[in-house]
This record gives structure tokens, C-alpha cells and sequence, in this order.
């Protein structure tokens, strides 16, 4: 009888919680630091769906922006932070669909402060297909084009608020991925304008796998969305009978878009077979630079004692790579199911 209730009790909790404004959450105006006078202060902006880590979710230079993900009937706000989401079970997450923010809910968590805490904006969008948070954020912005201008001047800013936008080609540790890596350049002192620049860059060099602890629920998923740019995913997902035991899918995406080059008999079979492709990479990468990212819908410490992981990190660090483990986002338990594993790779462009 639990069971039975259990779904009722948590769309409750999901429409009561969907109608909460949080104070706290509110941006606080901050001191202009005078350094903002010749350094431009840039911040990057990043969706719910981003796979970031504790320390990046804690750093001054980054903002999470909302996601809309909506049921028949309700609709939740995920902001990414203690998020009802991650608690849910398979049947919840696949009866939902994630939407871009609407704009009031953006100036809610956004303006003014934001507004005069930065001196740049660079959003790394999760791929288009899946979500675009950019039109709302554009929108919110240029309707408060001269309100925006009015405060800065009576706070001795620069009139323009630069928002560059820099599409990933990617999502879930792929986003975070480059997002972490804007992150270190604008804590390096590199310009703003110059660090969006390098960042879309980057992206054409980004690479993404990821191994569906579900693949039928990731199909139904990416049907909703009726993208043909996902066909590839859903195709490899939808279980034909020609893969009935071999239904684990190991699904990549890079900047020629989706593919899917592998299906495996089992879940950790498939996983083993991503993380040898990857410490192959890495191997025959020739020189330092690489930066690698595995997000998890599980336990981080389990994944760590997993033998093919160890194997990847061991060769991570022969091959002086950046490594990090993160959990999954809780809105990208959606696309790609509970309990599913993500793996980003950047590799710089060997020289001739």
C-alpha cells in the first residue's frame, strides 16, 4: 500500500515545492572591487543540467541558472541545490520534460544583482537540442537593457553588460567540463572576452560518452523532444532486435554531432568498454593538456573502487591529465536515466 502512495505524495511535494520563492536564494550586491576598473569581472553561467562539482557550485565566477521541468499538470523550478529530484524513482523521471526557465524566474535569481556583481557574462549552453536557456536570458537582459545602464553608471561601472555565447555541443560533464575550464582561465587573469573566444574552441575539441543505466528510458526521452539531431541517440537506445542482447548502448557526442558505435550485453560491460576507449585516447595523446571528467547518478566511493576506473585514473596520470569525478546532475537523471554513467574528454590539437 506504501508503494501505491508514494507517487501521489511526491507530486505533492513537487507542486508545493514548484509555488516556494526562497529568499536566500537572491543574489547580494557586493562592493565594487576597484581592481573592476581595469580587469573585467567575468562570470559563467551554466544550467541546472551541468554536471558541476561542490567546489565549482561554491565559486564567486559562477552562476547556475534554473531549468522548467514539467509533468502533465505541474511543473518544478530545479535550481540545482538540494534538488527533490534526486530523490525520485524511474517512473517520475520518465513522465518528465525539461523546458528552459521562464524569464520571471530568471529575474528573480538574476537581476539587478547580477548585473552590477559582473562586467561579462559567458554562457556555456548545454547542447541546443536538449535545452536552450540562452533565449530566456537574452530576453531577460534586453528588457532591462536601460535599467542595467543606469545602475552601473551610479556605481561608477562600465555602461555594457557582454553576455558571450559559447554552445558546448555537448551536456551533463560535458557542459561542466568546459565550463570548469572558463573557470580556470578567468581565475587565471585571462580577459573575458578572450576566455569566451578560447571556450568555443575548446568545444570543437570536446568529446562525450554516455552509458545509460536504462536505455528505454532514455528513448522515451529523447522522443518527447522531437529533435532530428537526437535521431542517432534514439535509435541506439530503442532496442531493435537485432541488439535484444546486446542492449547497452554507448553513446557518444562530439562536435560532427551524435553517434553510437557500440552495444554491450550488460551495463558494466559497457562501461568498461567507454573507459578503455577513453585511457586508449589518452594514451596516444602526445603531451600534457587534457582534462577529463566522470559524472555518476551512484556513489561516488563505489565507482572509485571499480577496477576499470582505477585503470583510467592510473593512466590519467601517466598521461598528466586533469581528473575529475563528480555526481550526476539531478535534472540529467532525465535525459539519461537513473543511475546512468557520463565521461568528458578534452584532448588539445596535437602540433604538426
Amino acid at each position: 500500500m506504501e508503494s501505491q502512495q508514494l507517487p501521489e505524495k511526491n507530486e505533492y511535494l513537487l507542486g508545493f515545492e514548484s509555488t516556494q520563492q526562497q529568499r536566500a536564494q537572491r543574489e547580494s550586491l557586493l562592493p565594487v572591487d576597484p581592481s573592476r576598473a581595469t580587469q573585467a569581472y567575468g562570470v559563467v553561467l551554466v544550467d541546472a543540467a551541468a554536471d558541476i562539482s561542490t567546489s565549482m557550485a561554491a565559486s564567486p565566477r559562477l552562476r547556475l541558472l534554473p531549468l522548467a521541468v514539467r509533468w502533465p499538470g505541474r511543473t518544478l523550478l530545479e535550481k540545482g541545490q538540494r534538488s527533490r529530484l534526486r530523490h525520485l524513482g524511474r517512473e517520475m523521471l520518465r513522465g518528465a520534460l525539461i523546458e528552459p526557465p521562464a524569464v520571471d524566474s530568471l529575474e528573480y535569481r538574476l537581476y539587478p544583482p547580477l548585473a552590477l556583481n559582473a562586467d561579462w557574462l559567458i554562457h556555456i549552453g548545454t547542447r541546443r537540442e536538449l535545452v536552450d536557456t540562452a533565449i530566456p536570458l537574452r530576453h531577460m537582459l534586453d528588457a532591462h537593457a536601460p535599467d542595467i545602464v543606469e545602475m552601473r553608471r551610479q556605481r561608477g561601472l562600465d555602461d555594457k553588460l557582454p553576455l558571450a555565447l559559447v554552445d558546448s555541443g555537448s551536456l551533463l560533464s560535458g557542459t561542466a567540463l568546459l565550463a570548469r575550464m572558463v573557470l580556470r582561465m578567468l581565475e587565471a587573469g585571462i580577459e573575458p572576452a578572450e576566455s569566451a573566444r578560447r571556450a568555443q574552441g575548446l568545444a570543437a575539441d570536446l568529446r562525450l560518452w554516455l552509458i545509460p543505466q536504462h536505455p528505454s528510458d532514455t528513448h522515451e526521452g529523447l522522443l518527447r523532444l522531437r529533435q532530428p539531431a537526437l535521431v542517432p541517440w534514439e535509435q541506439a537506445c530503442a532496442r531493435p532486435l537485432r541488439n535484444l542482447w546486446r542492449r547497452y548502448p554507448v553513446l557518444q557526442a562530439d562536435a560532427q554531432g551524435l553517434s553510437c558505435e557500440q552495444h554491450l550485453k550488460s551495463w558494466r560491460a559497457a562501461v568498461n568498454a567507454c573507459l578503455e576507449q577513453v585511457g586508449q585516447l589518452l594514451r596516444d595523446h602526445a603531451g600534457p593538456g587534457a582534462w577529463l571528467q566522470l559524472s555518476f547518478d551512484g556513489s561516488l566511493r563505489e565507482l572509485q573502487t571499480w577496477p576499470e576506473f582505477d585503470a583510467l585514473r592510473l593512466q590519467a596520470a601517466q598521461s598528466r591529465a586533469h581528473l575529475h569525478v563528480t555526481h550526476m546532475s539531478a535534472a540529467g537523471r532525465i535525459w539519461a536515466s537513473a543511475g546512468s554513467l557520463s565521461v568528458a574528454l578534452y584532448l588539445p590539437p596535437t602540433s604538426m
